[in-house]
């Protein structure tokens, strides 16, 4: 397989696994409590860790080399992520004030500052939460990615402390309380280990891999999920507080979402087929539309509920399947409409401050177009 076909493969398949994170959230918002729903599917909500890990696998290059300039970094990540979400933001606001409630908690929607306690992160749209850890991330990726550079061993140093604060977070927190452990525990602090555990599994995936040892990552990482996930369903939350797995949920299932992306997204030391085109075409919407579908599903929810019983008459509907087609909608037109715009401004604008860029941007090259779509 030529280098083309080796990044066009990753990024095809990186946006697949963001389609999958989004429609995980999606089916644990609107399934997982539905009676003929397995128990172990309610860990489904663990499509946001993917997210966290993805995020890590993307930007892994940095820590390994790549050039990083922050401002135009900053500038990407800024347009990628704030004008979606300021629209979400706005829906949902109209949504509180439609239904009476008051518009409490604007400035610290607006500024990421939100995730002080469940009250204040849900009040709009319980997906935000994950959001301040992600912006973190991003803040503090081009000094963390700059230390690497002048020092290997910052990698592990950072890898180390980061699960052994997470461990610590996790055992510490008190969910009837909100206690300090509790809300760290979904800020970086507690998060840094997903976004690693993804670097990591970029760096695995580098490595020219027998189909064999893949697979073999792949079906660690897919056993490891699927025995989490039948201990969720079987104990719940309050039951893993009592268990040796108090607070230690959400990482370890990073970790086989890392081991599954490391095995299906790493390089073949034999030659693999180019996708389908319509397989190929259907993962890059797939990734496309899954910040949308992510922002607006539980929207989607909320806009139809009064109409529940008027869809429940409809043969072969329901309230979910009809909320499935708004999402998809509302996530189609946002990312054509308002979404990529604004991200093509701002890598406009990130090139026209980014000085490695002056000479190709006007004609750069493959490789530097498919890290771009992959980043964004």
């Amino acid at each position: 397989m030529s280098s083309r076909d080796e990044v066009q493969a990753v990024s095809w398949g990186v946006e697949a696994w963001r389609g999958a994170a989004a429609w995980l959230v999606v089916y644990a918002h609107y399934w997982s409590a539905a009676a003929w729903s397995p128990d172990f599917l309610r860990f489904a909500f663990t499509g946001v860790d993917l997210f966290f890990v993805l995020s890590g696998f993307v930007f892994a290059p940095y820590f390994f080399g790549k050039p990083l300039q922050a401002r135009p970094f900053w500038i990407r990540r800024f347009f990628r992520i704030y004008p979606a979400y300021v629209l979400a933001l706005l829906l949902y606001m109209g949504l509180r004030w439609s239904e009476g409630g008051a518009l409490l908690y604007v400035w610290e929607h607006f500024t990421f500052m939100y995730l002080q306690s469940r009250e204040m992160t849900f009040y709009y749209n319980p997906v935000f939460w994950s959001l301040p850890s992600e912006v973190a991330f991003y803040l503090v990726l081009p000094l963390l990615a700059y230390l690497i550079r002048r020092w290997r061993r910052t990698l592990l140093l950072v890898g180390v402390g980061a699960l052994l604060l997470r461990v610590a977070l996790g055992y510490a927190s008190d969910r009837a309380v909100e206690n300090s452990a509790f809300i760290l525990m979904y800020h970086l602090p507690g998060m840094g280990v997903e976004f690693l555990l993804g670097a990591a599994a970029w760096r695995i995936s580098r490595q020219a891999l027998d189909d064999w040892l893949r697979t073999l990552l792949f079906g660690l990482g897919l056993a490891g999920w699927l025995a989490l996930a039948f201990m969720f369903g079987r104990l719940d939350d309050a039951g893993i507080d009592q268990s040796w797995a108090r607070g230690q949920m959400s990482w370890l299932a990073a970790l086989c979402f890392a081991l599954m992306l490391a095995g299906c997204l790493a390089t073949s030391a034999t030659d693999r087929a180019a996708p389908a085109p319509w397989l190929h075409a259907s993962a890059l919407w797939a990734g496309r539309l899954s910040y949308g579908v992510y922002l607006f599903h539980v929207g989607a929810l909320r806009l139809l509920e009064p109409y529940r019983e008027t869809l429940a008459q409809l043969p072969f509907a329901s309230l979910q399947t009809v909320a499935v087609l708004l999402t998809l909608v509302l996530a189609w037109a946002t990312y054509v409409l308002w979404e990529n715009p604004w991200r093509q401004w701002g890598r406009r604008l990130a090139a026209d401050g980014d000085p490695r860029r002056v000479t190709p941007a006007a004609n750069p090259t493959y490789q530097e177009r498919t890290n771009e779509s992959r980043e964004s």
